[in-house]
């Protein structure tokens, strides 16, 4: 019973305005605290680096220099996204792989060779930026240049092109032997 009525004591005294009160100082800390933790508690953190997307991705344009140099112009659609644009120096943009599919079974190269000098993933989004090289043959002079390659990650996981797009440099052994530009700052 003595503890009955402690308890009822405790519950019963009154305590003054001033202990109940938050002080000003205090009243800013905690709006501080918790603004802190909205900002920081919500924020994205670093995206950790995908190395599983990066393989995928460099596997991708690895199945596009196959099928480019067999001439598998299906194998090539295959890789598009539905929506995907091609941009082919001196033509109009492609749309659609259907579309891009009709581009390819008009012809391939046979001989191409990539470098790929940069591969970026952040998400479901990914690009590279690279080098490639043809041979000559007997209709065309080799040729070589640059290409950027966008893509995107699928439903199913896989990573279809989204945007394609290659533009010649010159001779390929012109380029080799000319020194790179100093980067640029920006």
């Amino acid at each position: 019973m003595r503890a009955c009525q402690a308890d009822r004591r405790l519950t019963t005294e009154k305590s003054s305005k001033n202990s109940a009160r938050m002080t000003g100082r205090a009243r800013s800390e905690l709006a501080l605290t918790v603004f802190a933790g909205l900002l920081f508690g919500c924020a994205p953190g670093p995206r950790p680096t995908d190395a599983g997307a990066r393989q995928a991705i460099e596997a991708a344009v690895r199945r596009y220099v196959t099928a480019s140099n067999q001439g598998d112009a299906e194998a090539l659609a295959d890789l598009y996204a539905e929506d995907a644009m091609l941009l082919p120096p001196d033509h109009v943009p492609v749309r659609g792989r259907e579309a891009i599919g009709d581009y390819w079974r008009r012809g391939t190269d046979q001989g191409l060779e990539v470098t790929t000098l940069a591969v970026e993933v952040d998400g479901e989004l990914g690009y590279l930026v690279g080098r490639y090289t043809l041979p000559a043959t007997e209709e065309e002079p080799a040729d070589s240049g640059k290409y950027v390659m966008c893509l995107k990650r699928q439903r199913d996981g896989s990573w279809k092109l989204t945007a394609d797009i290659w533009n010649q440099s010159g001779n390929a052994e012109e380029e080799d032997a000319a020194p790179a530009p100093a980067p640029s700052i920006i």
